[in-house]
């Protein structure tokens, strides 16, 4: 999820020249557009896809991901805006090949990564939830979006079919609170788990935290003062500390699985102290909500996203690290998390809404800690809407990369940015920035090679479908 206060063997050479003979060829904006030369480089390089959703041809359009990933173990698809059908119809439907064809065994989501556990023990069949129950454990209601609860109900099926080596494990890899008023749940979560596994303390430790639950939550937490906000970050260094040194017994009273959980969900509760921590007060909050063009710069706004963006890239490494001896991942999240370079807030020449922002992104974090094992495939469109929170991103007219993409006139396609010509106009056009929107409000100046390994390219994004529908 993007902030919220700013908030993929091509077809044969016949059917992609159908496919330009069948459709108006838009105009180009920008300068010195290397239509033409995008053009000709793109019979040999751009790979149709036939469908986001899959179709009976099966899944030939798809076979150039093989190649173009490598021996990545960790695969990472960014979607332009939450709520839009075809980016999440299309992660499904490289989900389902990633899973079948490449050896994937877990898949990594923008949720909250405390409750993606309900998730994790869903799709392997442990729990027997209903859908309700198991769409509410997704951040942002994100179950609403019938997009994903085709997603789980087909990693549950497809699990109850494969051994346990061979199933696939479903995580979040967010934080848990973030801007919205969730954060306790970590340590909530933390204490129910040590009631479980061990009572002596775990009861006693309920009630001594009952306080610390009761405000460790981005609309209160706001309110305390300096040596309050300490006394929690001790409270919750205590906890994390606890759950380490208890390592032995409590992984015999559960097991070795639960026990790693619990200890990433108090892992989890630090990550949202220190995002906690970085909140302006109780009146900039407020200006921040009513009026965030009148904030100054300052170095406690990029705190607040790094600390965000730091402890996702944090929990996707746990991810890999748990799950490297099974298989690959596949990440799936906002562009503006996945992308490996930080975009340029604003506009040439206009005034940016928010102030300069000078902070990494979860996809730099990653890129500097598995440089060789990590492949970045990101979104971009030219026209699209979204059902989310009632988001609607503007028409991309300042979108001058989606123009030239959309200048071939195929609906969708994939492209392997590493196989761009090493000089030359094209070259020099993806190695500069240009101006586009990261969260369908704020204009971005970004480049696309460099943030992204490979762009799926998709003409027009449609709301996603309501869950029951």
């Amino acid at each position: 999820m993007a902030v919220y206060t700013r908030t993929m063997v091509p077809f044969v050479r016949s059917c992609y020249s159908l496919a330009v003979l069948s459709f108006v060829v838009p105009s180009v904006s920008g300068q010195n557009a290397p239509t033409e030369a995008l053009r000709q480089w793109a019979r040999q390089h751009v790979h149709p896809v036939s469908s986001v959703e899959g179709d009976a041809r099966g899944d030939a359009d798809l076979r150039s991901l093989r190649v173009m990933i490598g021996d990545a173990r960790v695969v990472a698809f960014g979607e332009p805006f939450h709520g839009g059908h075809e980016p999440l119809a299309m992660r499904n439907r490289l989900i389902r090949y990633a899973v079948t064809q490449l050896g994937f065994r877990a898949i990594a989501l923008e949720t909250g990564v405390t409750s993606s556990k309900v998730l994790y023990d869903y799709v392997v069949g442990r729990t027997t939830e209903t859908e309700a129950v198991v769409g509410k454990s997704l951040s942002y209601d994100f179950g609403d979006f019938q997009e994903n609860v085709e997603l789980i109900g087909w990693l549950r099926n497809y699990n109850a079919t494969q051994s346990p080596k061979r199933q696939v494990h479903l995580y979040g890899i967010d934080l848990e609170g973030n801007f919205f008023p969730y954060a306790y749940r970590s340590v909530d979560t933390v204490l129910k788990y040590l009631e479980l596994a061990a009572p002596g303390i775990g009861a006693d430790l309920a009630r001594q935290y009952g306080e610390v639950i009761r405000v460790f939550r981005s609309d209160e937490y706001v309110k305390l003062s300096p040596s309050e906000k300490d006394a929690i970050s001790g409270r919750i260094q205590d906890l994390v500390t606890l759950v380490r040194r208890e390592r032995i017994p409590l992984t015999a009273a559960t097991s070795l699985d639960e026990y790693d959980w619990a200890l990433r969900q108090a892992t989890a509760a630090d990550q949202d102290d220190a995002y906690l921590r970085a909140l302006p007060s109780s009146s900039d909050w407020e200006l921040l909500k009513k009026s965030p063009e009148k904030l100054q710069p300052a170095e406690r706004w990029d705190h607040i996203d790094e600390m965000r963006e730091q402890g996702m890239a944090d929990n996707l490494l746990w991810v890999r690290q748990r799950e490297m001896s099974r298989g690959r991942i596949l990440l799936f999240a906002h562009n503006d998390h996945v992308q490996t370079v930080k975009p340029a807030w604003g506009a040439p020449g206009q005034p940016s809404k928010y102030p300069d922002r000078n902070y990494q992104v979860m996809g730099a974090y990653l890129k500097a800690a598995i440089p060789d094992d990590l492949f970045v495939i990101g979104t971009r469109y030219r026209h699209g809407s979204s059902m989310w929170k009632g988001e609607t991103p503007p028409p991309l007219n300042a979108d001058i990369t989606g123009d030239l993409l959309s200048s071939l006139a195929i609906p969708q396609f994939l492209m392997n940015l590493h196989e761009l010509p090493k000089e030359g106009a094209l070259r020099d056009w993806f190695e500069t920035p240009h101006e586009t929107w990261g969260d369908g409000e704020t204009p971005q100046m970004l480049a696309p090679l460099g943030p992204y390994d490979a762009i799926f390219f998709i003409d027009t994004i449609t709301p996603a479908r309501a869950s029951g529908k």
